[in-house]
């Protein structure tokens, strides 16, 4: 908070006391602050005026709780900072800036990822630009060093969210499936060359998680497991509020999870692998089969909401295919719910908004004795079509603003 850009927090007790703010959109006092955050009643005072000063919180008016003069409520200013997600999805490209509500602000989707990652990513450099223009967002200035910035609607830095194969560590792009030659693609290092601005990665359920859990303040006691629907089906899961991303980022790849078929073999030689049920290449091979109207050189985007509108529209063959998709996917999360113990469950991910409405149901009866016994929560993702570009943006605000697991530092 001390220097000229958001990204120089680094302070625990000043992460804490935002997020412990953020938390409370309606506003908070600084007694409930002090409360919740533990820190002391100086320390809280302290941070409070720096944050205020720095344009990244307001007062909210005042509300009386008992004797005594009313409490002054504060709430995070959400367009102070700004954080840019992009998806790499192998049906488009997705680009949005969020608040740090993790609202989007600005979005476009661009053409899919071709075979020249230098090419895809000078026009992802140029949405983010024009994104930025349409705003009035500023930030550091390539070759300029620290530039000297306005206390409003800063562009804080890049999130990418991608399908694994991936080093997040290193922001290499090893083997991603779907996206031909963008092997082995120093994506992060790239991006931030040709924008200025810093950037993380990290595989799209991972990025979906923490979109949920950053848009909607979700309880850090619960453990909750997601199922991201695209091209492929992942999942991630999360305990303490935060994901869970194994020791290389590739936990969570659940293509090859056995669930007890017997009727089809896969290419790694096993019976009942989930890809063979719910990879969407799956579902619009059936539609086709089945005779449902779609034009011949239609995207897989365009061939299932094609499928879904046949199932709005009464086609029982579409609502069968849908079906069977959304009951091999309920067997999958029937065992990672047993594995994992979830107390909420949420599907989500850039197809599942077509499959949603015949879908949810059949995993819902899929699920109806785990429900019952377990009590637990399962619902569709709140976040629509651009979860992972919303995702993605909410990485780079958790790494950037989120306090560490470690001990508050002495106040």
């Amino acid at each position: 908070m001390r220097g000229s850009s958001m990204t120089d927090i680094g302070a625990f007790n000043e992460k804490l006391v935002l997020q412990t703010i953020r938390s409370a959109p309606d506003g908070i006092g600084q007694a409930e602050v002090v409360r919740r955050s533990q820190l002391s009643r100086q320390a809280v005072s302290l941070i409070a005026r720096r944050l205020l000063a720095d344009g990244l919180v307001e007062q909210a008016g005042t509300r009386i709780s008992g004797p005594g003069k009313p409490h002054t409520l504060l709430r995070v200013v959400a367009d102070a900072r700004l954080a840019i997600g992009v998806h790499l999805d192998p049906a488009h490209i997705a680009v949005v800036i969020c608040d740090l509500a993790a609202r989007p602000v600005a979005r476009t989707t661009l053409a899919p990822p071709t075979e020249d990652p230098r090419a895809d990513l000078e026009r992802v450099a140029g949405a983010i630009a024009e994104l930025s223009r349409s705003l009035g967002a500023s930030g550091p200035v390539p070759g300029e060093g620290e530039a000297v910035l306005s206390t409003h609607r800063r562009l804080l830095g890049i999130g990418i969210a991608a399908p694994a194969g991936l080093d997040a560590d290193a922001g290499i792009l090893r083997n991603p499936p779907w996206i031909p030659g963008w092997r082995d693609v120093p994506v992060v290092d790239a991006l931030s060359a040709v924008t200025g601005l810093p950037a993380t990665l990290d595989k799209d359920t991972n990025a979906a998680l923490t979109g949920e859990i950053w848009t909607r303040h979700l309880d850090a006691a619960q453990t909750i497991l997601y199922l991201y629907v695209g091209h492929g089906v992942g999942s991630a899961v999360s305990g303490g509020g935060r994901v869970h991303r194994g020791g290389s980022t590739q936990a969570g790849e659940i293509g090859h999870l056995p669930i007890g078929r017997a009727d089809r073999i896969c290419s790694c030689g096993r019976h009942g692998c989930q890809s063979l049920y719910t990879d969407a290449h799956v579902l619009v091979a059936a539609a086709r089969e089945a005779g449902i109207a779609m034009s011949g050189k239609v995207g897989t985007t365009a061939a299932l909401h094609a499928l879904a509108t046949a199932a709005a529209d009464g086609s029982e063959a579409a609502r069968a295919i849908i079906g069977s998709h959304a009951s091999a996917l309920g067997e999958a999360i029937l065992i990672l719910a047993g594995v994992h113990d979830p107390q909420r469950i949420i599907i989500g991910g850039p197809t599942w908004p077509a499959l949603r409405d015949v879908g949810e149901a059949e995993v819902r009866r899929v699920l109806g004795d785990w429900l019952e016994d377990t009590a637990g929560v399962l619902e569709s993702s709140h976040l629509g079509d651009d979860v992972g570009a919303i995702g993605a943006a909410s990485l780079f605000l958790e790494q950037e603003l989120a306090p560490g697991t470690g001990a508050p530092v002495g106040t």
